[in-house]
């Protein structure tokens, strides 16, 4: 099978498959090797040289093992250039509380995760891989009661890593590393119209809305994909042209990019038309153009 680059098609055959064992990472200050190790992975740093073996075999030769971790080989056949793949299978592990080591080799991506978490580690991987196939049919028992208890509240800065995990795995084009300092300027500026949707500590979806005075604007609209279908991105939607009418904006603007061209439709319901601008930008520091 040639090397996969789509993040949908890889999204939809992530395949996971948990290795029998628990394994460790070993540090050889010396970067002598013993001959008797069978190593999995091997990769030597100016400091000291890593490998990571079977638990038991550390022991045996008296390695002393750090991380002891299930291994997670994944099925889909990623291209060593894929683009954010491994960043939405992360962003999920983290919104899961799943600490993972991540290794790419040049057929396969591999996972280590702490031995305790690894049946939920294979859940979370099984969800992301349900949803994108389209064989997600619904909400399950546990989150249609959760979603009774949705809230729409103004995002706070301590907010910044939970909307990194979310946009990440609905696939929102941003940087990372500005997402704090952005939070940080829009909640001081108006932070009524920023906007997210949280079950309990969990945000599950997020709105940030701006106002110039004069024109409100929609932007980094996401819902989490195990919650769509539940009336959160209307409830967001609803929300803030509330407050946006309320701070004196008549008129409210958004921009697709062309590959989600389909959320249209979704607009349109809300009453929003289409209409034949010419949308031009420059960016006052080239460096920072996402």
């Amino acid at each position: 099978m040639s090397p996969e680059r789509d993040l949908t098609r890889l999204l939809q055959a992530i395949s996971p498959q948990l290795h029998p064992g628990v394994f460790v990472f070993c540090e050889l200050p010396d970067h002598a090797v013993p001959k008797e190790l069978d190593i999995l992975l091997m990769f030597r740093e100016d400091e000291a040289t890593t490998v990571v073996v079977a638990q038991d075999q550390a022991g045996s030769i008296g390695l002393v093992g750090q991380f002891p971790s299930a291994w997670i080989t994944l099925g889909a056949t990623s291209d060593l250039e894929a683009v954010g793949f491994l960043a939405v299978l992360t962003a999920r592990m983290a919104a899961a509380g799943i600490s993972v080591n991540v290794v790419s080799a040049c057929r396969h991506d591999h996972l280590f995760v702490p031995v305790a978490m690894a049946d939920r580690a294979m859940a979370v991987l099984a969800r992301i891989e349900e949803i994108h196939r389209g064989t997600h049919i619904g909400p399950s028992e546990e989150t249609a009661d959760a979603n009774a208890s949705v809230e729409v509240r103004p995002a706070r800065v301590a907010d910044a890593k939970a909307l990194v995990a979310l946009w990440e795995l609905c696939g929102l084009r941003f940087d990372p590393a500005r997402v704090k300092a952005e939070l940080e300027s829009c909640v001081r500026l108006h932070g009524e119209i920023v906007l997210v949707a949280s079950v309990g500590t969990a945000v599950v979806g997020s709105l940030w809305a701006t106002y110039d005075g004069r024109r409100g604007w929609i932007q980094r609209l996401a819902t989490d994909p195990e919650h769509r279908g539940q009336g959160i991105a209307r409830a967001l939607m609803a929300e803030a042209e509330g407050r946006l009418d309320r701070l004196g904006a008549t008129k409210v603007n958004l921009l697709i990019e062309p590959d989600n061209a389909g959320i249209a439709g979704f607009y349109e319901k809300f009453g929003y038309e289409r209409d034949q601008l010419i949308f031009m930008e420059r960016w006052l520091d080239p460096a920072m153009g996402v």
